[in-house]
């Protein structure tokens, strides 16, 4: 697929009592879509589905590793992982799952969500996988049955993983903590764990700065984003800002601007905050409602539910969020 056809493809979960599947939609002019009144979007953004293909449990989380033919890696509530094949043949788009592998799940009581999956940059071909096993799991992408290595049990629960480098991993707790881990040895090599005395709510999603690797980014289940100084490793900084009003589901540096924050809500909303200015000029205590001084938030009379998902295409510069409500919420930025 050449980047001229990537520009035209958005993978999309979607979920009803019938199955959840994964599909491709045509989006052949992104810029087309930036929203100027909320009773424009069902004009201005009319995709086309091109391909599906069915998925087994949630799509609990989603990445593509970019090639020739990318591969989309999901993470499902059967504790599975599974790999998705994306061709162009006869210039129409097919999608089709290649391997489906367990490996997150308990000993007596089964079934245990992989609640999320990252890939290791660089080399693009391990797999992380974090469940509700509280186990952290390392699989490679060429054989996804075979596991590399499996911690053991970490705490009561993990929600997210994310890399810090290709040779170090960052997970994110359900009592708020991170853990930092060596990948070579994940069983005995866990590298500190730490916690803010201040906030310890269920971390839900994490993130790491594109450029100033020592930072790390995490939101919470009180609508509260945590940046992460991993410097000093014994006495690491952290700050908070209030983003949202609820629960955060994702939240990412911009890749054009890591200035800033890109961030999704149970609240409805879809944000981008401003982190450096939040730093230097107002930290809030976390106490208070969202700091809307420093944040620009989107959310449409179309949408009320909560937005689940975020992606940002950094060469059409088009902000995507996914919500409960069934629409896509988009920006040109």
């Amino acid at each position: 697929m050449s980047d001229g056809q990537k520009l035209n493809y958005i993978l999309w979960h979607q979920h009803d009592i019938q199955e959840d599947t994964i599909a491709i939609w045509s989006c052949s002019n992104p810029r087309q879509f930036e929203i100027t009144k909320a009773e424009d979007v069902k004009l201005k953004f009319d995709p086309i589905q091109l391909a599906e293909a069915p998925h087994r449990g949630e799509v609990l989380d989603m990445r593509v590793i970019e090639g020739r033919h990318p591969i989309l890696v999901t993470a499902s509530s059967m504790g599975e992982i599974s790999l998705y094949k994306t061709s162009v043949e006869g210039g129409k788009p097919s999608i089709d799952r290649v391997a489906t592998h367990r490996h997150h799940g308990f000993p007596d009581l089964g079934i245990a969500e992989a609640t999320s999956i990252a890939i290791r940059p660089q080399a693009l071909n391990e797999i992380a996988s974090v469940g509700e096993d509280s186990r952290l799991v390392l699989t490679g992408v060429n054989n996804i049955q075979k596991t590399l290595q499996r911690s053991g049990r970490i705490g009561t629960g993990l929600s997210a993983v994310c890399w810090r480098s290709s040779s170090s991993l960052a997970v994110a707790t359900k009592t708020g903590q991170l853990r930092l881990f060596d990948r070579r040895n994940i069983v005995k090599s866990m590298i500190r764990t730490i916690q803010d005395p201040y906030q310890r709510d269920l971390l839900t999603c994490i993130t790491q700065h594109p450029t100033e690797v020592h930072k790390l980014a995490t939101g919470n289940e009180d609508g509260v984003i945590s940046i992460w100084d991993v410097r000093n490793i014994s006495k690491p900084e952290t700050k908070v800002i209030r983003a949202h009003n609820s629960i955060i589901w994702e939240v990412k540096f911009h890749p054009n601007q890591p200035d800033k924050l890109i961030s999704c809500s149970q609240d409805g909303t879809l944000a981008t905050l401003n982190w450096k200015q939040a730093m230097d000029d107002y930290v809030s205590d976390a106490t208070s409602t969202r700091d809307e001084h420093i944040a620009t938030y989107w959310s449409s009379i179309r949408n009320v539910l909560s937005v689940n998902s975020i992606d940002y295409h950094n060469r059409a510069n088009v902000l995507l969020a996914g919500s409960d409500s069934g629409g896509i919420l988009h920006s040109v930025q």
